[in-house]
């Protein structure tokens, strides 16, 4: 492979390059990226004949598909040789002379991070919370149990639905005639101000007796997929079916052998609380602590000044963590909206603000890792492809190497280690919670 810098770099967060590689190389490599999309693909050929069952499948985009995939494994040699600080993911341009070309050449510009200072290297000092637990917690976690375990009776002192009333609840929700299923529910018990659903909805149930329906529409406004706002009507039917009320059980021996797992009278119940409370404890401390160590390092930076496209490359990866969520939970985007009572825009509003915040952590663990003179080896590499796929590291490593993402593992495993050295040199002083 030959490369080059080529024209002139735009500013100097950029690189560009011009690549070539000769007919042999092409031939080589692109058979190697055939065969890994064949068996990913879980597509049958035969021996070094890949292409023919992969065109059969995926058309005549596959030899489009085959030389950006090798563009990229190419850059990503290209950031590694020249230990490049690559940024956001790189764009490739101009490919000509696949597949059949005397040669294969492109172009490809590289986003760089910026090296930036902290104001200081001493070590963080942090506010925490202690992460004992005390008598008074067990006591009101063992009572929320038991509230849980309790039977729900016919509240013959309500009337109608206020703010202190379990309700009863069926909702219906259609949008376009078709079930919106997040916003759809049959026979759950509901408070009001318990926030699980939008305050359109919510505002309705006050003053409504058992029996009563009422049907009504609200409006949520949201983006497309060309980013235009459009307006959506929902479409609802609420039903009190009744109010009702806990019926507590008293705690004795009898009841908890009865009705707790694991546990045989009242001082074993308190002990099984006691332990997972503490066991916890400790995993919210260790994520606050992670999390405000993070925050602080990124306060010793200078305002960001960045173009904004390295905003809207953070603020799209949170967003493809929050789509894979909703996927797994089948919510519709604008159906989420809906639930947390904001619009598609404002939402947006939030993750730039959140892309912002992401992005001077990693740049401030970045400055300290340059600064403490850190450097990763294979365990360190080991260790952040465990993160990513716990028990599919070797799979996970070589899809990242045929896509050209070697750059992105190592920055994980650098900033993992920078974290460390972070956590274990914070001066933490714990203050007492209940």
């Amino acid at each position: 492979m030959d490369y080059k810098e080529c024209g002139e770099n735009e500013s100097k967060l950029q690189k560009r390059f011009s690549v070539a590689l000769s007919r042999d190389e092409y031939g080589e490599l692109s058979q190697e990226i055939l065969v890994f999309l064949a068996m990913q693909m879980g597509v049958d050929y035969i021996t070094n004949q890949p292409q023919d069952a992969l065109r059969k499948k995926l058309g005549d985009d596959l030899d489009h598909q085959v030389a950006l995939c090798l563009a990229n494994q190419c850059v990503d040699e290209i950031v590694g040789r020249e230990d490049l600080p690559a940024a956001l993911e790189p764009v490739v341009e101009s490919m000509a002379g696949y597949p059949e070309g005397p040669e294969f050449t492109f172009e490809a510009t590289v986003y760089l991070k910026p090296e930036l200072e902290l104001s200081s290297y001493e070590p963080v000092a942090l506010a925490l919370p202690d992460f004992a637990v005390s008598d008074d917690l067990v006591a009101r976690n063992m009572q929320a149990i038991v509230e849980e375990k309790a039977r729900l009776v016919k509240d013959e002192q309500a009337s109608e639905a206020d703010a202190g009333t379990r309700n009863v609840i069926s909702l219906d929700t259609k949008k376009c005639g078709m079930q919106v299923q997040a916003l759809t529910m049959a026979e759950t018990v509901y408070r009001i101000g318990d926030g699980l659903l939008p305050p359109q909805i919510e505002e309705r149930l006050p003053g409504m007796k058992p029996g009563d329906i009422k049907e009504f529409s609200f409006v949520v406004k949201s983006k497309n997929f060309l980013g235009l706002e459009v307006e959506e009507t929902m479409d609802c039917v609420l039903h009190l079916i009744d109010i009702v009320k806990k019926d507590t059980p008293d705690v004795t021996d009898d009841w908890v052998k009865s009705s707790i797992p694991g546990a045989h009278d009242v001082e074993g119940f308190r002990t099984l609380v006691r332990e997972s409370l503490a066991e916890k404890a400790r995993v919210d401390y260790d994520r606050a602590k992670e999390e405000a160590a993070a925050s602080a390092l990124a306060q010793r930076l200078r305002d960001l000044d960045l173009p904004e496209v390295y905003y809207d490359y953070a603020r799209a990866g949170l967003m493809q963590n929050i789509s894979a969520a909703l996927a797994k939970q089948g919510i519709a985007e604008e159906e989420f909206y809906a639930m947390q009572g904001v619009t598609g825009a404002q939402f947006m509003v939030r993750m730039r603000m959140r892309a912002e915040e992401v992005l001077r952590q990693g740049l401030a663990l970045d400055a300290l890792a340059r600064h403490e003179n850190l450097e990763i080896g294979e365990d360190d590499i080991f260790c952040a492809l465990r993160t990513i796929a716990p028990g599919s590291e070797l799979e996970t490593r070589r899809m990242l190497e045929m896509n050209g993402r070697v750059y992105q593992l190592r920055e994980m495993a650098l900033r993992a280690k920078a974290r460390t050295h972070l956590l274990d040199s914070a001066i933490v002083q714990l203050a007492q919670s209940a």
